[in-house]
């Protein structure tokens, strides 16, 4: 009787791992150099960058961090900039592409050519054309609004940090929108078709079908973009640096480091910003994902 045929010892594939070590290597480099000098900057150098680094170890960078109002500032600006505007995003791009799923598919494809239209502009770009639009002196919108009788006198939007912020929440959604609309489309458009005619069949209204089982399907894909647009919003830096410089009443995060490193040359301080930065959108896009994520709407009765 013919012994059974040895099992094969299972080979580690070093090939494919030693081909992309050289890029591997490169990308570690990048990230991990900067990221160990920013983290020795932080706890060595003095927090107005008058003195050498330290020998030992200091917070003082830190402590200094914790009581500064501009920093606060900018963190409050920052977070509700980021999650009004994903919100309004979402739930835009969603409405939009259920709107567009009932559309012939030849008018879809022209219609979304046409809305992908501001994503494809660079936001230095869109930062620059809201900017004139709402200039106080010569904006269309000021002009728009004396023309048609609405208004008798020109308005200055951002002469509150209220006005500041939504400026940048409104450009940002109508930047962002086209992309959300994109990927809410995909999304519905890999559902199956045979549940929704199932649901249609047995008589369920197009609310009950959307929030029962359109909604619970595309949850999780539609938290994921949102989650993706989140982190991109955190770190925004073009929209208040175009629009409002180093002003604090629109500073975010990034325009804050980029501040204290650019014009002041506190090298230290700005090292620990940007740490401290990094941990406030880790933190804000983690609280989000296990809000979301988790939970899926209910079923109706």
């Amino acid at each position: 009787m013919a012994s059974a045929p040895l099992r094969e010892r299972r080979v580690f594939p070093w090939q494919p791992w030693l081909l992309l070590s050289p890029t591997l290597v490169t990308l570690m480099l990048l990230v991990l150099l900067p990221l160990l000098q920013t983290v020795h900057h932080a706890f060595t150098q003095d927090a107005h960058g008058f003195t050498p680094p330290h020998t030992t170890l200091t917070f003082e960078n830190f402590r200094l961090l914790a009581t500064d109002t501009a920093w606060w500032y900018a963190v409050r600006t920052t977070v509700i900039f980021a999650l009004s505007a994903v919100l309004a995003e979402t739930v835009l791009g969603l409405a939009l592409a259920l709107l567009l799923q009932k559309v012939d598919i030849r008018l879809r494809g022209l219609l979304l050519a046409i809305m992908l239209i501001p994503w494809a502009i660079p936001a230095v770009v869109a930062a620059r054309l809201w900017s004139w639009m709402l200039n106080g002196h010569y904006g269309i919108l000021n002009a728009a609004l004396m023309t048609t009788g609405i208004t008798h006198q020109s308005s200055n939007w951002a002469t509150t940090p209220e006005g500041m912020l939504g400026i940048m929440v409104l450009v940002d959604i109508w930047q962002a929108t086209p992309f959300m609309t994109l990927l809410a489309l995909a999304g519905l458009q890999s559902l199956p078709g045979e549940t929704l005619e199932a649901a249609c069949l047995d008589g369920a209204t197009a609310f009950q079908t959307f929030r029962a089982i359109t909604l619970p399907l595309l949850w999780r894909p539609l938290m994921a973009a949102a989650l993706f647009r989140l982190l991109d919003a955190l770190r925004m830096f073009d929209l208040s640096s175009v629009l409002y410089g180093a002003d604090l009443r629109g500073m975010t995060l990034s325009v804050f480091v980029q501040t204290q490193l650019v014009q002041f040359g506190m090298q230290g301080y700005a090292a620990a910003s940007a740490l401290s930065s990094v941990a406030i959108i880790a933190m804000t896009a983690g609280l989000f994902w296990f809000c979301v994520c988790p939970r899926t709407p209910r079923h109706l009765p």
